[in-house]
């Protein structure tokens, strides 16, 4: 679990400043439309019955085609996904990232003092949709949009109130492309490259991919965008959420009590605060999501880096596509053999304590531009929990994803061109300050 330093102050905030950024056209990678799966198998290969939401956006997205010989074929690809959420005409699905589009637009619209404008006078079909669903269900249907009953509605969309609508939060619908991508045999950013070592867990906001030897994570993915941060609601909260078992894996998995009194926390992989939603929320604490942290790292050292990736997503406006996981290494930065490798829990069911936690992010900008870095941060009884001393504790754990990839022996980011891979791999320039409000009160803290 992520909780902010005890020591440091609480109007200081953790913020990582880029390192090399590399231009491109079309983001981390170009899905492609060729790669179809029939919708009909990914029905049958998810569960997914004729009316669930999964089944209902898998027909949204064939029939939205750009492709014009494949629309409504009965087969989709994750590339017509991407497209239908990005332009989504019937607006039957609505991510966080158009709900933003939706009240930017109305802003421009309002200058000038307006307070309201006509409800068909948006730029696209969708938006005008929108706009006419907010004025019938968050205003008074006078054909006219406010501010106020666009935020109404969309309040009310999120509670599910809208029988003809429905809010996907973009980390929701990143793993759902993922699912339909990997059906067809395309690489996907959340589905790294590399042998298949561990059982792979697909989850509705991110991927586990759990080693059962060590009843701890290789390693978890996920998507956080900015624009799911400003569209969680403010009733998220993990006091509501406990950690519980994972049903997957039934009377194998991995209890809550089985790190009671072993003096380590049940450490996320994925955050609990870089969840959108309550079922989010909920899912970040499956303990297939955990790995033994000791306390010093996973409320102070721990929690300050991933704080600084949400602060660093939402003050770019982008959106990163985060690796997180474990490692087992010696003095001399070695895999360990499994039999120097300690444990904790009952004896049927022994937890592998990580040597290093790792975490790897690949950063796309609003305009495309991608830049990526890594840290490997030791999990050690007596980390640091004062701020300056957390400063160094990170700079001498960052690294680059190419060291991650070497001693995991996965291809974390395989979707990305070769080109692109060894300008930003090799990198490990990121840089970490803590600041207040908009004002740095510090040096950069993470340095070569």
């Amino acid at each position: 679990m992520e909780i902010r330093a005890k020591n440091a102050p609480s109007d200081l905030i953790p913020t990582l400043k880029l390192g090399t950024t590399v231009p491109t056209t079309g983001g981390s990678w170009r899905r492609s439309t060729a790669r179809e799966v029939p919708i009909s198998e990914m029905q049958r290969k998810f569960g997914w019955p004729e009316g669930s939401w999964q089944s209902d956006l898998l027909k949204a997205a064939d029939a939205s085609s750009a492709t014009k010989s494949r629309k409504s074929n009965g087969s989709v690809s994750a590339a017509e996904v991407e497209h239908y959420l990005q332009q989504p005409d019937d607006a039957r699905f609505l991510t966080s990232t158009a709900l933003q589009q939706e009240r930017a637009a109305l802003d421009q619209k309002l200058s000038g003092g307006k307070r309201f404008v006509a409800a068909d006078g948006f730029d696209s079909a969708w938006q005008d949709t929108v706009a006419q669903r907010a004025d019938r269900l968050g205003g008074n249907g006078d054909g006219k949009l406010s501010r106020t009953e666009l935020d109404k509605y969309i309040k009310s969309l999120k509670a599910g109130k809208d029988a003809e609508s429905e809010w996907l939060p973009d980390q929701k619908g990143a793993m759902f492309e993922s699912k339909v991508a990997e059906s067809a045999g395309e690489l996907d950013p959340l589905r790294p490259g590399g042998p298949n070592t561990g059982l792979s867990l697909l989850k509705e906001y991110m991927r586990i991919s759990l080693d059962q030897s060590k009843n701890v994570p290789s390693f978890v993915t996920h998507m956080l965008s900015a624009a799911d941060l400003q569209e969680r609601p403010a009733g998220v909260s993990r006091d509501k959420s406990e950690f519980h078992a994972d049903p997957e894996l039934g009377d194998a998995a991995v209890k809550d009590t089985d790190y009671l009194r072993t003096g380590f926390d049940r450490g996320h992989m994925k955050p609990a605060a870089d969840s959108p939603t309550q079922e989010a929320m909920d899912e970040s604490h499956l303990m297939s999501n955990m790995a033994p942290q000791y306390p010093n790292v996973n409320r102070d050292g721990w929690a300050t880096l991933e704080d600084s990736v949400r602060d660093m997503v939402s003050e770019t406006g982008g959106k990163a596509y985060v690796v997180t996981g474990n490692l087992y290494l010696d003095k001399q930065g070695k895999p360990l053999p499994p039999d120097a490798i300690g444990t904790i829990g009952p004896d049927g069911r022994k937890i592998a304590v990580p040597t290093h936690n790792f975490k790897t992010v690949l950063l796309e900008l609003p305009n495309g531009n991608l830049s990526m870095f890594a840290y490997m941060v030791p999990n050690v009884k007596d980390a640091p929990t004062n701020q300056d001393d957390i400063a160094k504790f990170l700079d001498d754990s960052r690294t680059s994803v190419d060291h991650i990839e070497e001693l995991l022996g996965q291809d974390l980011y395989a979707q990305l061109p070769k080109s692109v891979q060894a300008k930003l791999e090799k990198d490990s320039s990121a840089k970490m300050a803590f600041r207040q409000a908009s004002e740095f009160h510090s040096a950069s803290l993470l340095m070569r």
